[in-house]
């Protein structure tokens, strides 16, 4: 698949993407997972996400996910059953 991506930022860009439907996948209410099947899904997702931002040298994204993260877990976590 020579040429599919012209650029390693178009490459990068699709792999953040991804990370970030790991975590829409769960935190999202139209299908309901277990809060164990979540929880997993979100620490997974946001630890890639924290590992592209670390190694890109992306600090804003790196900041930003550590604080969506808290936010994402504890209402995981505390939410509603």
């Amino acid at each position: 698949m020579e040429g599919a991506f012209k650029t390693k930022g178009e490459i990068m860009e699709i792999e953040l993407a991804i990370y970030f439907v790991i975590v829409f996948l769960g935190l999202q209410g139209l299908y309901r997972f277990s809060k164990n099947v979540s929880l997993t899904m979100l620490t997974i997702g946001n630890i890639l996400i924290l590992q592209y931002s670390f190694i890109n040298y992306e600090w804003e994204l790196l900041i930003l996910t550590i604080m969506m993260m808290i936010a994402q877990l504890t209402r995981v976590i505390w939410g509603e059953e």
